[in-house]
């Protein structure tokens, strides 16, 4: 076996983080409220009075006493939803982390679209809203969930074993490989195949270990990628110009995000999602094009609530997080300390290198191909795809992230 010293560009060993949720209030505006992740107060409404758009709110309904837990929605008195109709009641709201409802309202986030709003509630609060074709957050009906846990420690040496090619008699339609990560609901890689520097054209390759590769989504122009925090596709896509989440189950697929305050996207390159919603992306120009610049290179979070905002312009590449997720690691800029709601902080470095990069669970920074992820049951096996249109495998001594 190869010693890892041979394939780390560097090592970086983090510590534990502890993360706290804000104190959510009673909403008061009529016929719902805002999308967020707070605990909720519980509290009273009544019922009574017009909503915004015709239908007359019916009945009263009391909140619960909240304890303790993050809710999806807040806010909302009762009253009708937007574009008329009636709600049965104005109480309620969904918890996802334990503890009982906050305040009610209408969803907003996620793929919702709207929707009525939650039933009385009784002791423990009512339901809130859920929309049309959503969930009662931006990362769906469960929100955010944490996708890969490190077992627990000390760790060996990292230490590969000889990289093995798969795929060799698969024909691949484009000329380069990048973005892989895996997804354990189904126990397989995914990666993208696309011309370098070209805006248009790419598939998403899916990849069971021990069997082949597969042309999971056809013409896509999709670069990096990683599993989102509801345990979907999350990808940087050039094509789109935009952040895209593909249903595993369905291969439907959503924009996540394509503008940055007034300014569109270019060509996303490379995306990491931290397990309480909040993602972290590059946004380069290589992929862009004859098409015009907008943001221009720029490292962009994403919070949970969907709202985008620069961390820092400049040249960039490959992203990845801490095993804790205490510290976003960035090739080419830095590593940044981060807060327990996921707020960038200090900058210090080395920058890690290369291109894409993997992080084992001791820490460590493996840099191998264009991009590499680790996977299997046991997070040991280590994909390697690029350059051009190689994939490998080597087994790992640690696990880690994918």
């Amino acid at each position: 076996m190869l010693r890892s010293s041979q394939l780390l560009l560097s090592a970086v060993v983090i510590g534990l983080c502890a993360c706290s949720a804000q104190s959510g209030n009673d909403g008061a505006a009529a016929g719902g409220g805002s999308t967020g992740l707070t605990t909720g107060n519980g509290g009273s409404t009544s019922g009574g009075g017009n909503g915004p758009n015709g239908g007359t709110a019916a009945g009263t309904g009391t909140a619960g006493q909240s304890s303790g837990g993050m809710t999806t929605t807040s806010g909302g008195n009762a009253g009708s939803v937007a574009m008329g109709g009636t709600p049965a009641g104005g109480t309620g709201g969904t918890s996802i982390n334990g503890g009982t409802g906050g305040t009610g309202g209408v969803s907003a986030g996620g793929m919702s679209a709207g929707g009525s709003s939650g039933a009385a509630g009784a002791n423990t609060g009512g339901a809130g809203g859920v929309g049309a074709g959503g969930g009662g957050g931006f990362w769906g009906p469960n929100g955010p969930q944490k996708q890969w846990t490190c077992p627990p420690g000390p760790y060996p040496d990292q230490m590969l074993s000889n990289q093995m090619n798969v795929c060799a008699n698969f024909a691949f339609a484009y000329n380069d490989m990048e973005g892989s990560t895996w997804i354990a609901s189904q126990g397989a890689f995914f990666f993208s195949n696309f011309n370098f520097s070209t805006a248009t054209g790419g598939d998403i390759i899916k990849y069971t270990p021990g069997g082949d590769c597969e042309v999971w989504l056809h013409d896509v122009a999709c670069n990096g990628m990683t599993v989102s925090p509801s345990g979907n596709l999350l990808t940087a896509c050039q094509g789109p110009r935009a952040l895209m989440e593909y249903d595993v189950t369905t291969k439907q697929g959503r924009v996540v995000a394509s503008m940055v305050g007034d300014k569109m996207l270019d060509s996303p390159n490379d995306v990491i999602a931290r397990s309480d919603g909040n993602v972290y992306f590059s946004n380069r120009l290589a992929e862009l094009g004859n098409r015009p610049v907008g943001l221009g290179e720029s490292l962009v979070r994403m919070d949970p609530m969907g709202n985008t905002s620069v961390i820092q312009m400049g040249n960039l590449n490959g992203v990845g997080l801490s095993p804790d997720e205490t510290q976003l690691l960035v090739v080419s800029m830095g590593i940044w300390a981060l807060d327990a709601d996921g707020t960038p902080g200090a900058k210090s470095g080395p920058a890690p290198g290369g291109d894409g990069f993997a992080v084992d669970c001791a820490g460590n920074v493996l840099v191998n191909g264009t991009n590499s992820a680790f996977g299997g049951a046991d997070g040991k096996t280590l994909l390697i795809v690029g350059g051009g249109t190689s994939v490998k495998v080597a087994t790992a001594t640690v696990p880690g992230l994918p």
